[in-house]
C-alpha cells in the first residue's frame, strides 16, 4: 500500500513546490514592477524639467541673437548719445520686448534706448551687469538683481564692445524678470506640482512664492535636501525624493539651463506623480494584476494542499483537474510578461505625445479629431469633447489670410503628405469665441498597427505675426518720415506759379486789362496747381498708412504710385526713371497688401537711386549714365516686376548678406538695414512671392515675382 501511494506523495509535493515557485516569482515580479513605477516616475519628471529647460534656453538664445544683431548694428568707434546709437537700441527693445537696451563706455557714459536720465553719481561700470560682461567676455547674462528704474528683478543680457581688442564700452539689454516667470509658471504639474530655476548653490531664481526669490536657499526651505544638493554637481539631469515640511513625500527633477549654473526644477508630491503615471501607464494595471495573481497563488496554494489530501484517496478523479490549472498559470504569467512590454510601447508614445508637449497635438482617423492633448485644448478654447470627431476644415475659416479656400489649400496639402512627405506650413484657426488665429503646422501621416493616422503638431504664432507687422509699419514710417524732404520738391514748382499768377493779377489792375476771361484763366491755373498740391499731400498720407486687409491688388497701379512718390527725387538727382510695361495691358490683378506692397516698391527704387548717386560720386563724373528702369512682364502664373539701375551694383561678397536684418552698406547715418530685410518678408511671407538680387553689366537688378489673380476674383 506504501509502495502504491508514492507516486501520489511525489506528485503532491511537486504541485505544492509549483505553488510555491509562482507565489516567489510574483513577490521578485512585483518588486521589479515597483523598481519600474518608481523608474517611470522619475524619467517622466525629467522629461519634464528637460522640455521647461529647453523653452527657457530657447527663449534666451533668441534674446541673445537680438543682441548680438543689435551690436553689430551700433557705430561702434563713434558711440555716442545720437541717432546712430539710438535708433537700434529703440527698434531692439521692440523686436525683443526688452524693458530697456543701453550701452555703458569704459569711460563712465551711459547710453540709455529708454532715454532714462541716471542720477548724478552713477557709474555703469559699477553695476553688476558691466562687471558681468567684463569678466566673461563675451555675450552673456546675469543674475536677477533690482533694475534702479523699474525697481523690479531683471535679467540682464550682456554683450561686450570690442574694437581692435580693446573692450570700449558694454552693451546690455533688461528683460524683466516676468517674462520668465511666466514661462515657468504656466507650466502645470499635476494638481499642486509646480517648477522652479535656482543656482547651483541653492539659490532661488524664479519662483511661484516671489519672497523665496533671491533670499532663500532651496536647502533652507526644504531641510531635508540639505544634503541632496550635491547631485546639482554631478549631474546635468537628475531626480531626487524628499520628505517636504508638508509631511509629504515628494519628487523632485531637474535638468541644467546651457551656458549657466541655473537649474530648472520641477517638483511634485510622490502620490500625485504616481497617480499620473498611473492615469498615463498601463503599468498600474500590472501591479493590480502582479497583487491578483500573488493572491491566486497563496489560494492556489491552499487548494493544492486540499487537492493534495483529496489526490492521495481521489488521485484519478482529480490528477486531470490540476494538470490543467497549472497549465492556466503558466499562460496568465506569458500573458502578463506580453503586457508589461507593449503597455510600456504605449506609455512612452503618450507620454511623449500629449502629455509633457508644449504645442497642440491633434490625431485624426480619416478626417475626423481621434485624440488631442492638453495644449490644444487650450489654444481652440473648446472643451475635449467638442474637439474629437471634428474635422480640421470645422475648426477653420471659410478662407486662409493669403485669400485661398480652407478647402481648396487643405486638399493640395494633403495631396503632398500622401506621397510621405512632412508638410510645415502657416495656416488659421478659430477659437471657441470666434477670433481666428494664425499658426505654425506641422502635418505627418503615418501608420499604427495597419491603421492610418494623421499627426498634426500646432504653434500659436500671433505674437510673431504680430510684432512682424509692427516693425513693417514701424520701418513705413521711418521711411515716410524720410521722404518728407520730397513734398518740398513737389511743390516747389506749383507755389512758384501761384506767385506768378498773383503778380499778374496785380499787373492787369494797375494796366486796366482785368478781364474776365484773364481772371478765369487764372483761376482755372491756379486751382489746377492746388489740386496737384493736394494730390501731393493725399499720396504721402496714403503711404503712411498700413493695409487694414489682404485683398487683389494692382500691380501696375502699385508701380505707377511709387514711381510718383520718388518722382520729385529722382528727378532732383536728374536721373531718368522709365516704366517699361512688357504686358499689353493696364491690369495685372495680385494678392496682398497693397500699401505694403507700395513700400517695397519704393524702397527699391531708393536703394537704385542712392546707388547711382554713390557710383556718380566716386568716379567723380557728372556725365555718366544715370538711370532706373521698371519692368513689368507676366506669364500665365507669374507677375514678375524688375528694377534695374546704372548704378555700383553689389559686391559678390556682400550678396548673401543684403536681405540679413539690420545689414547695410550705407553707413549707420542714412540706413537702418532693415529695408531689403522688410520686403523680402513682405514679399514673401505676406504676398507668397519672391524677391531676388543679381548684378547687371550696368549695375544691380531686384527682381519681384509674384502669383496672378484674375483681376475679378474674389478668392
Amino acid at each position: 500500500m506504501p509502495n502504491v501511494n508514492m507516486p501520489n506523495k511525489k506528485y503532491i509535493i511537486t504541485v505544492a513546490a509549483l505553488s510555491v515557485v509562482i507565489l516567489v516569482a510574483t513577490g521578485i515580479n512585483h518588486r521589479i514592477t515597483q523598481h519600474i513605477v518608481n523608474k517611470t516616475i522619475a524619467d517622466q519628471q525629467e522629461e519634464i524639467a528637460v522640455k521647461a529647460a529647453d523653452t527657457v534656453e530657447i527663449w534666451l538664445a533668441q534674446q541673445m541673437k537680438i543682441l548680438t544683431a543689435t551690436a553689430d548694428s551700433v557705430p561702434l568707434p563713434a558711440l555716442a548719445p545720437n541717432d546712430e546709437t539710438l535708433k537700434p537700441l529703440k527698434m531692439a527693445m521692440k523686436a525683443g520686448h526688452f524693458s530697456d537696451v543701453y550701452i555703458g563706455r569704459s569711460d563712465g557714459l551711459l547710453i540709455d534706448g529708454a532715454d532714462w536720465t541716471p542720477p548724478t553719481n552713477y557709474d555703469p561700470r559699477l553695476r553688476p551687469w558691466y562687471q558681468r560682461a567684463i569678466t566673461v567676455g563675451e555675450i552673456s547674462f546675469t543674475t536677477p538683481y533690482i533694475d534702479l528704474v523699474t525697481n523690479k528683478f531683471v535679467i540682464a543680457l550682456v554683450k561686450p564692445l570690442i574694437v581692435n581688442g580693446k573692450i570700449i564700452g558694454v552693451m546690455s539689454a533688461d528683460t524683466v524678470l516676468d517674462t520668465l516667470v511666466d514661462n515657468v509658471m504656466n507650466l502645470k504639474v499635476g494638481e499642486t506640482g509646480h517648477a522652479f530655476i535656482v543656482q547651483k548653490d541653492g539659490t532661488i531664481l524664479v519662483h511661484r512664492n516671489q519672497n523665496y526669490v533671491m533670499q532663500q536657499k532651496l536647502q533652507d526651505i526644504e531641510s531635508d535636501l540639505a544634503n541632496r544638493l550635491n547631485h546639482f554637481k554631478n549631474k546635468d539631469v537628475g531626480t531626487v525624493t524628499y520628505h517636504s515640511k508638508d509631511m509629504r513625500d515628494h519628487v523632485l527633477s531637474f535638468s541644467q539651463i546651457d551656458n549657466s549654473d541655473w537649474f530648472m526644477c520641477v517638483t511634485v508630491p510622490r502620490i500625485e506623480a504616481y497617480s499620473i503615471t498611473r492615469k498615463t501607464t498601463m503599468i498600474f494595471a500590472t501591479e493590480m494584476a502582479l497583487r491578483v495573481l500573488g493572491f491566486l497563488a497563496l489560494v492556489a496554494l491552499f487548494v493544492v494542499g486540499l487537492s493534495g489530501l483529496g489526490l492521495y484517496f481521489y488521485r484519478k478523479s482529480y490528477s486531470s483537474a490540476i494538470e490543467q490549472h497549472q497549465l492556466e498559470l503558466t499562460g496568465i504569467n506569458k500573458d502578463l510578461q506580453w503586457n508589461i512590454i507593449k503597455r510600456k510601447e504605449v506609455e512612452t508614445y503618450y507620454k511623449t505625445l500629449f502629455n509633457v508637449a508644449n504645442d497642440a497635438f491633434m490625431i485624426t482617423n480619416g478626417s475626423k479629431c481621434a485624440e488631442c492633448n492638453h495644449k490644444a485644448i487650450e489654444l481652440f478654447g473648446f472643451p475635449k469633447n467638442d474637439i474629437i470627431g471634428k474635422g480640421i476644415l470645422e475648426l477653420s475659416p471659410v478662407n486662409q489670410p493669403d485669400g485661398s479656400s480652407s478647402a481648396h489649400k487643405l486638399e493640395k496639402i494633403l495631396s503632398a503628405a500622401l506621397h510621405d512627405e512632412q508638410q510645415v506650413f502657416r495656416w488659421s484657426f478659430i477659437k471657441s469665441d470666434g477670433m481666428e488665429f494664425p499658426t505654425s503646422v506641422s502635418w505627418k501621416i503615418f501608420k499604427l498597427k495597419d491603421e492610418e493616422l494623421t499627426l498634426y503638431s500646432i504653434r500659436d504664432i500671433s505674437k510673431r505675426v504680430d510684432a512682424e507687422m509692427q516693425l513693417i509699419q514701424a520701418h513705413k514710417l521711418a521711411a515716410a518720415g524720410e521722404m518728407l524732404g520730397a513734398i518740398a520738391h513737389q511743390w516747389r514748382q506749383p507755389l512758384n506759379t501761384l506767385s506768378t499768377y498773383i503778380s499778374s493779377l496785380q499787373a492787369a489792375h494797375y494796366n486796366n486789362k482785368l478781364e474776365k476771361s484773364f481772371v478765369e484763366k487764372l483761376v482755372t491755373g491756379a486751382n489746377r496747381q492746388i489740386h496737384f498740391m493736394s494730390k501731393t499731400i493725399d499720396d504721402f498720407r496714403n503711404f503712411s498708412k498700413p493695409s487694414k486687409s489682404k485683398g487683389p491688388v494692382d500691380a501696375l497701379k502699385v508701380v505707377i504710385s511709387a514711381v510718383k512718390l520718388l518722382e520729385a527725387q529722382v528727378k532732383h538727382a536728374d536721373i531718368a526713371l522709365s516704366v517699361i510695361n512688357k504686358t499689353s495691358t493696364h491690369s495685372l490683378m495680385v494678392f496682398g497688401y497693397r500699401r505694403e506692397f507700395v513700400h517695397v516698391l519704393v524702397n527699391l527704387l531708393v536703394n537704385a537711386k542712392d546707388a547711382i548717386l554713390q557710383r556718380t560720386l566716386e568716379a567723380g563724373d557728372a556725365t555718366l549714365a544715370k538711370t532706373i528702369k521698371v519692368v513689368v512682364s507676366h506669364d500665365e502664373h507669374i507677375v514678375q516686376i524688375e528694377i534695374c539701375d546704372s548704378g555700383c551694383g553689389i559686391p559678390e561678397d556682400l550678396m548673401l548678406r543684403i536681405f540679413n536684418p539690420y545689414f547695410t552698406t550705407k553707413g549707420s547715418t542714412s540706413g537702418s538695414g532693415l529695408g531689403l530685410y522688410m520686403s523680402k518678408m513682405i514679399v514673401e511671407k505676406q504676398m507668397s512671392g519672391s524677391l531676388t538680387a543679381a548684378n547687371t553689366d550696368s549695375g544691380a537688378k531686384f527682381t519681384i515675382k509674384l502669383n496672378k489673380i484674375l483681376a475679378d476674383s474674389s478668392q
